[in-house]
C-alpha cells in the first residue's frame, strides 16, 4: 500500500479519505460500521469514489446505505465492535486486500489505479446570516445571463439563475444579483475578477476584445465594484463559464474537412488550457469570499448525435466531442474535490448528461443557435437546486379561478377563499393571510378597521381607506382594503404587499411561476 490516511473533521462535513491500491468488501462495511460507532447513522449519506487524478465516478447511494447500517444499528454494540475488529484484521491482516495488494472477488470496483474514497455527508444548503436574506451572486456567459433565441435588451430573463432565486424564495427571504455577460470567455472572466478584486475600473474591450459588442456587456463591467461588494457578501454564488471558450471547435468543424484525429488534437489543446483558467476563477471567486458555497456546471455538447436527417458532423467526430465532454465533467468534479479538501465549499453539478439527447428539445439547435430554450433552463434550474438544496420544488397546482399562488414562510396558503388581483395588486382575505403570518388579528365592526400585530409591527386597514397605519403612522395606499360577499357572507380583503411591508416581511412577485413569495 503506497499510501493510507484517515482525516476526521468533527463539523458539518464529516470526510474521511482513503488511499489504497485495492480494497475489499469488508473494508467497506467496516469504515461504515466505525462511522456509526463513532458518529451515529446521521454521519452517512454519501458515497463518492475518486479514482485516479482526472476521472472521477461518482456513486452515490442513500436508502442502499440507510439499510445496510440500520441493520448494524439494530445489532448489541459488542457485537458491532467484535465485528468491525474482525473486518479489520481481514483487511490489514495477512493475506486481507491490502496486505496482499491485490483485489479479491469481494471488489466492489476492480480497478489497478490507486482510488480515493470519500464518504461524507451532502453538503450542508447555504445560510444566510442572523436577520438577512440569502445573497445571490450569478457571475459569467451568457448561460448565466439567460440569453435565449430572439431575446432583446428589454427582455427580462428567466434562466437558470433565476430559478435558483425561485427554489431559495422556498426557503426563506432571497436577494439576487446577476453578474452574467453574453460573449464573455474564461480568460475575460479571470480579467474582470481582477478588476473586482483591485478596485479597478475596466471596459468590456479590456475585459475581452469584441465583448462590447453584445447587449449589456459594457453597462456589467462597469459594475466591477459592486460585483466585488456583492460577492463578498454573498451568501450563494452561481458560475457558468467555459461554452464561448469552445465554440472555435464548431467553427472549424463547419468550415474545416476535420479528421478525428485533427478534432482531437486541437479540442485537447482547448481542454488543457481551460482547466486551468477554470480553477483560476474559482480561486478568485473565493479571494473575494471564502466563506461562500460556489456552485458551478460542465459543459453540456450542443451537436445532436448525427443521423439520416442530422449530418453536421460525422459519427467519427461526434465520438471525439463526447469524449471531450466526459473529460471535462471528470475534470471539473476532480476540480471540485480539491477545493473541498482545501475546506472550501464548491461544487459542480452536471448539465452535459440531462441535455444529452435531447438538444433539439432543450437547445435552438435546429435554428443554428446553441442556448438553451425554456425547457433547457428548466433543466438546468433543476440541476443547481438539487446541487445547493438536495431538491427542486414545483410550484403546487393553482387553483381553478385563482390568478396566483401565494408562498408564505415556505408554504402554500390554503384557505376557502382564493386570491384577488384587483388594480395590479394582490388582495387576500385577512384571516387567512393573518394565520399564514402567525400574526395576531382584530377586527372592530364599528370602524370597519383591521388590525394585525406580529411581533413588534402593527397594521390597521380600514376599509375603503385610502392609508393604512403602521405602528400607528399613516401610510399611502393605492388600493385600499375592501369587503366582498362570499356566498352569505363578507370577507375583507386586505392588500397583500402593503401588509406584509407593514409588517417587515419581504414580498416577491415571480410572475413566470404566477407566485407571491412571503418571508
Amino acid at each position: 500500500m503506497k499510501a493510507f490516511r484517515m482525516k476526521f473533521r468533527y463539523s458539518k462535513k464529516l470526510l474521511y479519505y482513503f488511499n489504497t491500491s485495492a480494497y475489499r468488501y469488508q473494508f467497506n462495511i467496516f469504515i461504515i460500521v466505525i462511522t456509526i460507532l463513532c458518529h451515529g447513522t446521521a454521519a452517512i449519506r454519501k458515497i463518492k469514489f475518486e479514482i485516479g487524478s482526472y476521472s472521477i465516478k461518482r456513486i452515490i447511494m442513500h436508502k442502499d446505505v440507510e439499510k445496510m447500517y440500520s441493520k448494524f444499528r439494530n445489532l448489541p454494540r459488542i457485537t458491532v465492535t467484535l465485528a468491525a475488529a474482525a473486518m479489520l484484521l481481514g483487511t490489514f491482516g495477512p493475506g486481507g486486500a491490502i496486505a496482499g495488494g491485490t483485489a479479491g472477488a469481494g471488489v466492489i470496483l476492480p480497478l489497478s489505479t490507486p482510488t480515493q474514497v470519500i464518504l461524507a455527508t451532502t453538503p450542508a444548503a447555504p445560510k444566510a446570516e442572523a436577520g438577512q436574506p440569502l445573497r445571490i451572486v450569478a457571475i459569467g456567459d451568457s448561460l448565466t445571463a439567460g440569453y435565449e433565441l430572439g431575446m432583446t435588451i428589454d427582455a427580462v430573463p428567466y434562466g437558470y439563475v433565476e430559478r435558483v432565486y425561485e427554489q431559495a424564495l422556498y426557503r426563506g427571504r432571497a436577494e439576487l444579483q446577476n453578474f452574467g455577460i453574453l460573449g464573455l470567455k474564461t480568460p475575460g472572466l479571470l480579467k474582470l475578477f481582477d478588476a473586482a478584486a483591485t478596485g479597478t475600473r475596466i471596459t468590456a474591450e479590456g475585459i475581452q476584445p469584441g465583448l462590447s459588442a453584445y447587449p449589456l456587456a459594457e453597462a456589467t463591467a462597469a459594475k466591477s465594484d459592486r460585483l466585488a461588494e456583492e460577492a463578498k457578501k454573498a451568501d450563494l454564488i452561481l458560475l457558468t463559464i467555459g461554452g464561448n471558450d469552445f465554440t472555435p471547435i464548431f467553427d472549424a468543424i463547419r468550415k474545416e474537412d476535420l479528421s478525428a484525429d485533427q478534432l482531437q488534437t486541437r479540442l485537447d489543446t482547448l481542454l488543457d488550457g481551460y482547466y486551468p483558467m477554470l480553477e483560476s476563477a474559482l480561486r478568485s471567486v473565493l479571494g473575494l469570499n471564502p466563506k461562500a458555497a460556489v456552485v458551478f456546471s460542465d459543459q453540456y455538447l450542443p451537436a445532436p448525435k448525427p443521423s439520416t436527417l442530422n449530418q453536421a458532423i460525422t459519427d467519427e467526430q461526434y465520438a471525439v466531442l463526447i469524449e471531450g465532454v466526459d473529460k471535462l465533467k471528470a475534470q471539473t468534479e476532480a476540480i471540485a474535490a480539491k477545493f473541498e479538501q482545501e475546506g472550501f465549499d464548491v461544487r459542480t453539478v452536471d448539465v452535459a448528461l440531462p441535455f444529452r439527447g435531447k438538444e433539439f428539445g432543450y437547445t435552438s439547435i435546429l435554428r443554428g443557435d446553441i442556448h438553451p430554450k425554456q425547457a433547457g433552463y428548466d433543466v438546468m434550474g433543476r440541476v443547481f437546486a438539487k446541487g445547493i438544496w438536495g431538491e427542486y420544488r414545483d410550484p403546487d397546482a393553482l387553483a381553478s379561478g385563482a390568478p396566483l399562488r401565494v408562498v408564505v414562510r415556505g408554504k402554500s396558503l390554503k384557505g376557502g377563499n382564493k386570491p384577488v388581483l384587483k388594480n395590479n395588486t394582490t388582495f387576500l382575505p385577512m384571516r387567512d393571510v393573518a394565520e399564514a403570518l402567525n400574526a395576531t388579528l382584530a377586527w372592530d365592526g364599528k370602524t370597519r378597521t383591521a388590525t394585525i400585530k406580529s411581533g413588534d409591527k402593527t397594521v390597521a386597514f380600514t376599509i375603503d381607506a385610502s392609508t393604512m397605519k403602521v405602528n400607528g403612522q399613516p401610510v399611502p395606499l393605492e388600493t385600499p382594503a375592501y369587503l366582498q360577499q362570499v356566498g352569505g357572507s363578507s370577507v375583507t380583503y386586505l392588500p397583500l404587499a402593503a401588509l406584509s411591508k407593514g409588517l417587515g416581511y419581504q414580498v416577491v412577485y415571480r410572475k413566470p411561476i404566477a407566485t407571491v413569495f412571503i418571508n
